[in-house]
């Protein structure tokens, strides 16, 4: 009973944790949203963020391996991440229980020829406590890192031409870095094309969708509050995960330019909690995520002392190897 008690008061604090979230949005999301949105302004808003939004190949696109860029007319990003979790299972003889909290932000351009991204990851899964620092760039051909996990860290930069002695290293830590930024950098992306994606959008007016503008300065915001059946879509556990819901709140803004009409960027907010206990098995989880993006020409947030991190031929492939390896695993037990 203790147990669930504690549960419930960790789901609660979640919960109140989602107000912090929201205070952190870009001022290109700020707005007053207590005008409703027209049926028309609504539908062309969503359809614009449709139309710009290459869905389920986002990912791919932004890991070099689709010539597109995945969103249409965009030369690259900037976003921002935060989310804080809580997951927890057991019984009367055995219990497991994992906390996270994450925070990304930074810029990145498509072709992957500049990237700046920062941010941390903290937790604690059963008895083990992990924390992540991460910083990975990229400017002038050159990538640079600087991160940390648990008690190891690297600060190291490395010519992306390589050579013909330290290639290999090159093309490993360039490799880790790149794809360790394209996928965070993705996500609010793919979470937004999902939703756009996961019930049409005439079912979801029928399910009670609702839409408000704020129109002022050169953008329309345009804010959807989203029916509770939208987290069913997007979970493969379906009706279930929604019998399961305590409760569950989902916001998408979309932003648009007023001259051009083009999409200028979105931003996501989700919080639920989830009560599956039966009989004498109690779990539960509950999260407040925060995602957002728009779009960006030039990379911003580079440290100024970028040019002082060791070389990369200070390490060998195993070290290389063996830290990114470990940052994985880290950010995997997190997440999971």
């Amino acid at each position: 009973m203790k147990k669930k008690l504690t549960l419930v008061l960790c789901l609660a604090l979640i919960a109140a944790l989602s107000v912090s979230l929201i205070a952190c949005s870009q001022s290109m999301f700020d707005g007053d949203f207590d005008k409703q949105a027209t049926s028309e302004q609504a539908r062309k808003a969503w359809d614009t963020a449709s139309e710009a939004i290459y869905g389920g190949v986002s990912a791919a696109a932004l890991a070099g391996e689709d010539a597109e860029s995945p969103v249409n007319g965009w030369d690259g990003m900037s976003f921002a991440v935060s989310a804080d979790r809580f997951a927890g299972a057991g019984n009367e003889d055995t219990s497991h229980s994992a906390a996270v909290a994450l925070s990304f932000n930074g810029s990145i351009l498509f072709d992957m020829s500049g990237f700046a991204v920062n941010g941390s990851a903290s937790g604690r899964v059963d008895e083990k406590d992990v924390n992540v620092k991460l910083g990975a760039y990229m400017q002038n051909n050159v990538y640079y890192a600087d991160m940390s996990v648990l008690d190891s860290a690297l600060q190291v930069k490395a010519d992306a031409s390589g050579s013909s002695i330290v290639s290999g290293v090159n093309s490993i830590f360039g490799d880790a870095i790149t794809e360790l930024s394209s996928a965070l950098a993705g996500l609010g992306l793919d979470y937004t094309a999902l939703i756009l994606s996961a019930i049409p959008y005439d079912e979801l007016n029928e399910l009670g969708m609702k839409a408000y503008i704020d129109d002022s300065g050169d953008y329309n915001r345009v804010k959807f509050e989203l029916p509770v059946e939208i987290m069913g879509s997007i979970h493969s556990e379906g009706e279930s995960f929604i019998d399961a819901l305590l409760d569950a709140n989902v916001s998408l803004i979309i932003v648009t330019d007023k001259d051009a009409n083009a999409f200028c960027g979105a931003k996501l907010d989700m919080n639920y909690q989830v009560d599956a206990s039966a009989d004498s098995v109690y779990a539960g989880s509950g999260a407040s995520m925060s995602f957002s993006f728009n779009s960006a020409s030039a990379v911003e947030g580079y440290p100024s002392d970028m040019d002082e991190f060791k070389s990369v031929t200070d390490y060998s492939i195993g070290d290389i190897t063996e830290f990114f390896s470990s940052v994985w695993d880290n950010l995997n037990a997190l997440m999971e």
